[in-house]
């Protein structure tokens, strides 16, 4: 029984595990998952070409890109650059211990043949703040925004959104919009420091028993 109270206190006062990571390709369910207010940044608030690189577009989070500054496009958030280079991608860093976090990645068309759309997969990872990642791949389609969603038991560090591939070996151009973000969700644990007094007395009374029985 000591033993097994030994075991429970450890565990319930943070032992460090990776990150459990749900991911979600439909709104309505990624936002059933969260108790708390959801933050949305849908970018019809600034004029088009409006420099948004380290810019708080919600409390928090800010963009780069590795093309040049990001900017306000119809309503999106996108970088023009040297898109025939390398890969082309678009970073999100978040600032505050967010466990939810969700974006709509925005005209990506998938058509092989057709040069002016993109004709293999993009790359969504997500870091989180224990090392944790999760690496996702996005397929084209009709050129509809794609919904992702991300729920975390440890606060999200960033994303990364590499563009897919036109056929002609260019970057697809793409953007961001609909960044969501939020704080508590309904799968989230006590934080260490943070356990009831009920709790810490059944630990005191199993562990320090414990302790003395072995200097016997």
């Amino acid at each position: 029984m000591r033993r097994a109270l030994l075991a429970l206190a450890l565990s319930t006062l943070g032992v460090a595990q990776a990150a459990s990571v749900s991911v979600y390709n439909s709104l309505a369910a990624w936002q059933g998952a969260i108790s708390g207010a959801v933050q949305t940044q849908d970018f019809s608030g600034y004029s088009s070409g409006t420099n948004l690189t380290g810019v708080a577009v919600l409390p928090g989070v800010t963009l780069t890109s590795n093309l040049g500054p990001m900017q306000a496009f119809a309503q999106t958030a996108t970088a023009f650059g040297a898109r025939n280079l390398g890969n082309a991608y678009f970073e999100g860093h978040y600032a505050l211990p967010f466990l939810a976090a969700a974006l709509d990645i925005t005209a990506f068309e998938s058509s092989p043949g057709v040069p002016s759309t993109a004709v293999d997969q993009g790359l969504l990872s997500f870091l989180f703040a224990d090392g944790t990642t999760q690496d996702l791949a996005i397929s084209g389609g009709s050129g509809a925004p794609i919904f992702v969603g991300v729920i975390s038991t440890s606060a999200i560090a960033s994303f990364r959104w590499t563009e897919a591939h036109e056929a002609n070996g260019g970057n697809e151009e793409t953007g961001l919009d609909n960044l969501r973000v939020a704080m508590r969700t309904t799968n989230q644990l006590p934080l260490p420091g943070s356990l009831p007094l009920a709790m810490l007395a059944l630990l005191m009374s199993g562990v320090l028993p414990l302790v003395r029985s072995r200097r016997h």
